[in-house]
């Protein structure tokens, strides 16, 4: 494969047609670089003949792009305005470093988003900015450049810290619409198998899908035929509050799904994994009082334990 070097043009070039394009005037592209309009339009002509087509077409001393001008424009523009970003975020780095929180899809959409709402209208004034990331891969939530991290199930990591927020529990959710038109016909787990089961792929092994949730029920899991796929949790759920069948709802993720009534549970059966979702901090990182602000914040969402209110169990 070639180099970039090989690959592109001259970069003065480049940034001297860039001006020029915007403009659509060579002096005031000269004017803009502190250069001389004959350097700009030798810069204009070598990159031209670099390229093999015209990217100006010239009408006495006006100037417009042509078809593959415009075409350029467009990609340079945009290029360039990306590595400025990248050199000023670099270059602020010491003046302002933001907080990054990372969390798994699902937790992000559903959960963190509402906690983190709350936290901007309690704290107006907060004085760093919040960047948030998501990934399905655990792994990737505990990347050197995280501060606070919200991880299903964790494994011990080394420089982390964690704190349970609340247990998972797992139970079946439809919206209304679908359960008024499909009832059960009683509670058992069995009954279930005549509805349409929404299910997901699962992206690490700890996930509980539709399988092993029968499974804590003492069914077969050969006997679980889902209806539908889906590739993460947020498609599922947005399927089931279109009324497209059943999928296994999240206590405290969905709950504001179900305070809304766009869910609604389907059954009183409930599976506890003996897993849960915990706020990790990263010891590693450098002592900030806005993270500490932002950990107390999320610290008061933890649910005490479950502790031995019946229900089925993974564990």
């Amino acid at each position: 494969m070639k180099s970039l070097r090989h690959r592109l043009p001259s970069l003065t070039s480049l940034m001297a047609f860039e001006a020029a394009a915007r403009a659509l005037n060579f002096s005031r592209a000269a004017e803009e670089l502190h250069v001389s309009q004959a350097a700009i339009s030798k810069q204009i002509r070598q990159l031209e003949e670099s390229l093999g087509v015209e990217l100006f077409e010239r009408n006495g001393r006006r100037v417009t792009l042509s078809p593959r001008g415009k075409q350029l424009h467009a990609k340079v523009s945009t290029s360039f305005n990306y590595l400025a970003d990248a050199v000023e975020e670099i270059c602020a780095r010491d003046q302002w470093q933001p907080i990054t929180l990372a969390a798994n899809t699902a937790t992000a959409h559903y959960w963190l988003s509402e906690v983190m709402r709350d936290f901007r209208e309690h704290h107006p004034h907060f004085s760093a900015s919040i960047r948030m990331i998501t990934s399905d891969h655990t792994s990737d939530l505990f990347d050197d450049n995280v501060d606070l991290a919200i991880v299903y199930d964790p494994v011990q990591h080394e420089n982390w810290s964690s704190q349970l927020l609340f247990e998972e529990e797992l139970f079946p959710v439809a919206s209304p619409d679908y359960i008024r038109e499909n009832p059960l016909e009683h509670d058992g787990p069995e009954a279930l198998f005549k509805h349409n089961l929404l299910d997901y792929e699962r992206l690490e092994p700890n996930w509980i899908n539709w399988k092993a949730w029968f499974s804590a029920q003492g069914i077969d899991a050969r006997q679980i035929k889902p209806t539908e796929y889906g590739n993460n949790y947020i498609v599922l759920v947005d399927a089931a509050t279109r009324g497209r069948g059943v999928t296994i709802g999240t206590r405290y993720l969905l709950d504001q799904e179900l305070r809304s009534e766009r869910l609604a549970r389907l059954s009183s059966l409930t599976v506890r994994s003996g897993r849960g979702y915990y706020l990790m901090s990263n010891l590693g990182r450098p002592y900030r009082d806005e993270v500490n602000q932002l950990r107390a914040w999320l610290d008061q969402y933890s649910q005490p334990s479950a502790g031995e209110q019946p229900a089925r169990s993974l564990t």
